[in-house]
């Protein structure tokens, strides 16, 4: 049985092994009292095979392994391919990747952050012209906690993640950090840039909130 990730942690007040599901992270997290190492804590995991198999039967299956991602707002079916060279490569019927299923993951992160790589720079570039904004760096994340980030010294942080949404959406995200260059805040002035720049102004800025809102745990949970 292949294991999900495994959170091992210490507790001064456990009195015995813990283990309990995370869905979120998809993870079993293995709570330890102080006079057990994880070794001990290993072989208590593999004595509780019921329980471990319903853990693994109630964990939701990812995008990958239904068989599909998300790319810029369409879903785009996985072909597992052979090839000679192993080469992952986007047609229209979806995308070839030419590797083990088991690997797909991988193969699949690191095609979207190609896509995105190539992609957000110019979108950077343009949105920045129109707002007469001057970022000096922009680099590509994945981070968990926010969808980009601005610093007043006009450096951009954007999540990756973003080249599954459709493209409204990353727009305006894109639109959003742009915009504390001109206003460092949260103020009207900001949520009047903001809107002035964002594709279909102040109604998609909101529809775009929505959607980040409702759609924002399966762009981090599909990878």
């Amino acid at each position: 049985m292949l294991l999900p990730p495994l959170l091992w942690r210490h507790s001064a007040r456990a009195r015995r092994i813990i283990l309990r599901l995370d869905l979120r992270k998809r993870a079993i997290v293995i709570t330890l009292p102080p006079s057990v190492n994880r070794q001990q804590g290993m072989q208590f995991l593999q004595s509780q095979s019921q329980w471990l198999a319903q853990a693994m039967e109630s964990l939701p299956r990812t995008a990958i392994e239904q068989g599909y991602i998300w790319l810029e707002g369409s879903i785009i079916p996985l072909l597992p391919t052979i090839t000679m060279d192993g080469r992952t490569r986007l047609t229209e019927q979806g995308l070839h990747i030419g590797h083990p299923s088991d690997e797909h993951p991988r193969y699949v992160r690191s095609f979207l952050k190609r896509r995105a790589e190539a992609l957000f720079p110019s979108l950077l570039q343009h949105h920045s012209q129109r707002m007469k904004t001057r970022p000096t760096k922009l680099s590509l994340r994945d981070v968990k906690s926010r969808w980009g980030s601005c610093t007043q010294q006009g450096r951009i942080m954007l999540s990756w993640r973003l080249i599954m949404a459709p493209p409204d959406i990353y727009n305006y995200v894109i639109v959003h950090e742009l915009a504390h260059l001109t206003h460092f805040n949260h103020g009207p002035d900001f949520w009047a840039l903001v809107d002035a720049y964002t594709p279909h102004g102040q109604i998609g800025r909101k529809k775009a909130e929505k959607w980040l809102s409702q759609n924002g745990a399966n762009l981090l949970a599909m990878i």
